[in-house]
């Protein structure tokens, strides 16, 4: 079966999409179970040994992808007839990279402040990391628009951690037994996607070196630049703790979690239409900019929404999650939501440049964003504490987002964009914040609030025609392509 990312239709776009969503959000709320089961199991000093040395491998392992399966990605939507290739050539040169990046991550948890329970469990976790370089295959599915089985592997393996967490805890187990659990559960995924993807091939994926030359070429800026985004999204962590202090620190670590878990939902839209991005350019540029205000259109009705809900109830949300000792770091919530939309964007236009190959003026945005995001937090943390991070989050994504909007535009042609459907959306979006803000200040409790943004969204949504009967119908049945 050869590749259906040129040809995909809504209908087979949006039911994947939806599909997505439904799948993360209930493995998202497991994961919220078993994070707390975790942190029950280690105490405080332990949790805090084992989400630094997560945060440290991630770090580390993100330069044994560096870009180059974004790459492949692109190719192979745009040759299908060589996907075998360009997949074949990204999974060995991330099988190449494993041993020095595993050599380099082993150093870094060296140089943390560790005991030997600490290096030992990290030392398992870097067994999992030959599963990354045959996770390429994944891209199998992507460019097919059908996203079920890396859906039912997420699935699987949240659930088979799930189960050996709480055996783990019941237990009194430590770090060394969750990290081989760990392992074990990936090993079970990796194995179930590996099998069906190459079910799914039509040809037996290969490396070629004039792909790989290829691909190391054009994965340097796109990795540089998502090297930076890393950065300039975390260094806000670092200087509010490191001026204001640990409960600072604590408040605003809480809060930018949410925006963290926010990401699932542009990951969900991209992840199937960035093949149809990708195989719409250079041949058929008018497909392209239907697919980018599609995609333009499902990012505003998700983070537009949300920013209004925010705005409402941000102080309820954060008591009922954190407790109420985090109280006060209610009001950086609706800004963060507010950096939310504006990344929701950011995940489009960094597709968009990349397609357009674009990537060095990417990469120069990026060096640009990191400089006056650090400038700008040693200016505000100082006279605002965690709400400075907060607002230097927001400001930084909006000259992302003004950046690269115009790249994009200028690429295209595209002089006046016409905003129709996502200015109804923020029409919609402006009257739930209003509806909701009015209900808070009857002091109706969060439960109340949230069922009546569930009504009161779609309603005000379909009444200002932001969505109509014929998007419902692209769900029920096949439409023309994208």
């Amino acid at each position: 079966m050869s590749t259906l990312a040129r040809h995909a239709t809504r209908q087979r776009a949006a039911s994947d999409i939806a599909m997505q969503v439904v799948v993360r959000i209930m493995n998202l709320a497991l994961g919220a179970f078993v994070t707390a089961l975790v942190v029950r199991t280690l105490g405080t000093s332990g949790y805090g040994r084992w989400s630094t040395m997560f945060a440290v491998i991630a770090f580390v392992a993100y330069f044994a992808n560096f870009g180059m399966e974004g790459v492949a990605l692109r190719e192979a939507a745009r040759e299908p007839e060589r996907e075998n290739e360009w997949i074949g050539s990204v999974i060995a040169l991330r099988l190449l990279a494993l041993v020095p990046v595993m050599a380099a991550c082993f150093g870094a948890l060296l140089a943390l402040p560790h005991n030997g329970e600490m290096l030992l469990a990290g030392g398992i976790l870097l067994v999992a990391m030959p599963f990354g370089g045959v996770g390429a295959l994944a891209l199998l599915f992507q460019l097919r628009v059908d996203n079920r089985i890396p859906m039912l592997v997420l699935t699987i393996r949240s659930l088979l951690w799930a189960a050996a967490v709480v055996v783990i805890h019941i237990q009194k187990g430590g770090m060394v037994p969750l990290a081989i659990a760990m392992v074990a559960t990936n090993l079970v995924g990796s194995i179930v996607q590996t099998v069906a993807a190459l079910r799914l091939a039509e040809r037996r994926p290969r490396p070629m070196m004039k792909h790989v030359r290829k691909l190391v070429t054009l994965a340097v800026p796109i990795g540089l630049s998502g090297l930076l985004i890393i950065a300039y999204a975390q260094i806000d962590q670092v200087i509010v703790y490191s001026v204001s202090g640990s409960r600072d620190a604590g408040l605003y670590g809480a809060v930018y979690n949410l925006l963290n878990q926010s990401h699932f939902v542009p990951i969900s839209i991209l992840t199937t239409l960035a093949p149809v991005l990708a195989a719409s350019w250079p041949h058929d540029p008018a497909r392209l900019k239907r697919a980018a205000r599609l995609t333009a259109e499902l990012l505003s009705v998700v983070s537009f929404g949300g920013l209004a809900f925010a705005l409402a109830a941000s102080g309820p949300v954060v008591r009922l999650i954190f407790g109420q000792e985090f109280s006060d770091a209610a009001p950086a919530l609706p800004v963060l939501l507010g950096a939310f939309v504006l990344i929701s964007y950011g995940y489009l236009n960094g597709n968009l440049m990349f397609v357009l190959n674009k990537q060095n003026k990417l990469l120069r945005i990026s060096v640009y964003a990191l400089v006056v995001n650090v400038i700008g937090n040693l200016i505000l943390v100082p006279l605002l504490g965690f709400m400075g991070a907060a607002w230097m989050t927001f400001a930084t994504e909006a000259i992302v987002f003004v950046a690269t909007t115009r790249v994009v535009a200028s690429e295209l042609g595209i002089r006046r964009p016409a905003v129709g459907r996502i200015a109804r959306t923020a029409g919609a979006a402006v009257a739930l914040g209003v509806l909701l803000a009015a209900l808070r200040l009857l002091d109706a409790p969060l439960g109340v609030i949230a069922a009546a943004a569930c009504l009161l969204y779609p309603a005000l949504l379909f009444g200002l025609r932001a969505i109509g009967p014929e998007d419902v119908q692209v769900l029920l049945k096949r439409r023309a392509s994208v």
